[in-house]
């Protein structure tokens, strides 16, 4: 049909661009003034015509609203709605988190009678194997819980020790003075929140099925199993085939071998136990699930998968050469199409859907700032075994409960992780995901990263034992570690964790040391109290925590702590050395190195000490250069190896 040139000028006309009620109207106006002058006249405020336009101005305006609402919603940066924000961040990959837990340091403690003939602990007599899940209420207020993440065994001396703490025994004399018996002391880790179980018949598969656990602080899924007794893992798409699976080591010789992996006292090592409670491993499996949080029901569901196949369990271990990834090392270039057409095509990848079973969640509910409660408040047990006697209480406040993120938050978030894909990219990266593995794999307390010249990552780490003093990181660690970072780290990036000096793993070096001082003291002054604070001013400055691999020491700086000091007028010595010889008046001839820069054994070197380096030629303009060898300078027993006077 042809156009009229009426037609063709009302179209022309027409102005887009008005978006909002008075605009609307004004154009609705001109456009019949324009267009219908013989027809309509009256633009009285109250005229029947006047209604009709604002009528018609109304809905525009409505509807514009809306679209441009509906527009702004489906992008990150300007939703407003929280339900929004969350449903394209997790279309970006970013999990939203509810609630985070706070977690706590408890003291556990107990009474157990002396040896009568010895005066010693009777250990046998104590406590053992108080299981994890030991439920703590707040003295202030009932409704905030926490349980334990660990074991408690009072049994033992300290030869395996629980969450980095030794137990230690306090002896209750008696009238004679005697030993009449011990307070034994633990220390576990709790977190804030209740463990609660549901159960979910399910009888015909429904691909994606969707369950309700009806909780809407739901922190964490601990398990899930079927009736057939196997385990479904929570993952955080359903299209990932790898999950990192935790083997427990239980009190057998397992356990005993994963824990002692440190150096020996015949290599310069120490004899430590260092904690190492869980191997890490990846498993393939299609038996998997994703959680998420409904905002519109307010509740935590969990989807499955949709595939209708198999009913027994296809876990299977992933080989070490899969866990690194597509390299030249590893699968073959080769197969990279055929392996991402079949992730596409085969459905199965999205996992399983689960059909004539049982499924049995065991998830913890709670966390939220409310469950960071102050120190001494969490004294009540309320689940504690049969016949057991103990006491808890929390010697320093719980931390790291926070309330669900902002939508702020969220937004910030999510844009950061599509960034970065979590992906290790720089040094500074991989050293970060390296210190944050989770304490049940092992810990690491110092970690250095470097580029190879020829490609590749040498990474050197370093752990405590129980006395926080520096140690070899056990081969078990290292090998949780690489298995953990496979995850993160980009495909083209092969990590090598430290070499073999003598036969011996040296990941990362130790250089201990001593400190000489000679102070002029103010004659008005108490030179005891001189030395003493002298003294505790070094100890502060050599804090193991403050000191990292390849760090300097400046002198300078003690020096000046050292000079602030009442009391103190001068300073004629301040220097650091491994050895002292027999005609010196503040050390017998001790060596504090095991090692020679090449690995060789020190004759007469003092044992646990860790390897030689010469200060003297390190030494430049009051500051010790580091050693080009990964390295972290150690104060490793401050009540020992200062030594000083006051003058």
């Amino acid at each position: 049909m042809a156009y009229t040139d009426k037609q063709k000028l009302i179209e022309t006309n027409v102005n887009y661009t008005s978006k909002d009620f008075s605009t609307i109207k004004a154009d609705l106006i001109e456009y019949t003034k324009s267009y219908f002058p013989d027809t309509y006249k009256d633009f009285n405020e109250t005229s029947p015509g006047m209604m009709l336009i604002e009528l018609s101005s109304y809905v525009g305006d409505v509807l514009s609203y809306y679209i441009d609402y509906n527009y702004k919603e489906n992008l990150l940066a300007t939703a407003t709605e929280k339900r929004n924000v969350r449903r394209l961040s997790e279309f970006l990959g970013y999990k939203v988190p509810n609630k985070t837990p706070s977690v706590v340091r408890l003291k556990v403690t107990t009474t157990i009678n002396a040896d009568g003939t010895t005066g010693l602990p009777l250990y046998g007599t104590a406590p053992s194997s108080i299981d994890s899940g030991l439920q703590i209420a707040s003295n202030v207020d009932s409704q905030i819980l926490f349980e334990t993440t660990g074991e408690i065994d009072f049994t033992s001396s300290g030869s395996i020790q629980v969450d980095d703490d030794p137990l230690t025994s306090a002896p209750i004399l008696n009238s004679d003075g005697e030993a009449s018996s011990y307070t034994l002391t633990r220390y576990v880790r709790a977190v804030s929140g209740q463990t609660k179980t549901k159960t979910f018949t399910i009888s015909s598969p429904t691909k994606f099925l969707e369950l309700d656990l009806g909780e809407d602080n739901v922190v964490e899924i601990l398990s899930c199993t079927d009736s057939s007794g196997l385990t479904w893992y929570e993952v955080d798409y359903l299209a990932q085939e790898k999950v990192l699976k935790e083997t427990h080591y239980s009190n057998d010789d397992n356990r005993t071998t994963a824990y002692d992996q440190g150096l020996g006292e015949e290599n310069g090592g120490t004899n430590s136990i260092i904690p190492v409670p869980y191997v890490a491993e990846y498993i393939r499996t299609n038996k998997k699930f994703i959680s998420k949080f409904d905002e519109d029901t307010q509740t935590y569901k969990v989807c499955f998968g949709n595939g209708l196949f198999k009913s027994g369990d296809n876990a299977t271990n992933v080989d070490p050469v899969e866990q690194a990834g597509v390299t030249v090392n590893g699968t073959a270039l080769s197969e990279i199409p055929g392996a991402i057409s079949s992730t596409i095509s085969n459905n199965l990848n999205l996992g399983e859907t689960p059909t004539n079973t049982t499924l049995t969640f065991s998830y913890r509910v709670g966390g939220g700032a409310t469950s960071n409660v102050q120190a001494g408040e969490l004294t009540t047990i309320n689940n504690a075994p049969d016949g057991v006697t103990i006491s808890v209480t929390n010697d320093e406040p719980s931390v790291g409960g926070t309330d669900g993120q902002t939508v702020d938050e969220i937004r910030n978030n999510a844009s950061a992780f599509f960034a970065t894909q979590l992906r290790c990219v720089t040094k500074e990266d991989y050293t970060a995901r390296i210190q944050s593995i989770p304490a049940k794999f092992g810990s690491i307390a110092k970690a250095y990263v470097e580029r190879l010249d020829g490609g590749g990552l040498l990474v050197s780490t370093l752990s405590y034992n129980q006395d926080k003093q520096l140690v070899q990181t056990p081969q078990l660690v290292l090998q949780n570690v690489a298995t953990y970072l496979n995850q993160f780290r980009m495909i083209n990036d092969q990590v090598d964790f430290g070499f073999n000096l003598n036969e011996t793993l040296f990941s990362g070096y130790i250089i201990n040391f001593g400190v000489r001082f000679e102070v002029n003291g103010d004659r008005r002054s108490n030179p005891t109290e001189v030395k003493l604070n002298v003294i505790q001013t070094i100890k502060d400055f050599f804090k193991v925590e403050r000191m990292q691999f390849k760090q300097s020491i400046n002198l300078n700086d003690l020096q000046y702590n050292i000079l602030g000091l009442d009391g103190v007028i001068g300073i004629k010595e301040l220097s650091l050395f491994q050895s002292r010889g027999p005609d010196s008046d503040y050390a017998a001839n001790r060596n504090m190195a095991s090692f020679q820069g090449d690995g060789d054994s020190i004759s007469g070197g003092e044992s646990g000490y860790g390897f030689q380096y010469n200060f003297t030629n390190a030494i430049v303009d009051g500051v010790i250069r580091p050693s080009v060898t990964p390295s972290v300078f150690e104060l490793k027993n401050p009540n020992q190896d200062i030594y000083g006077k006051v003058i």
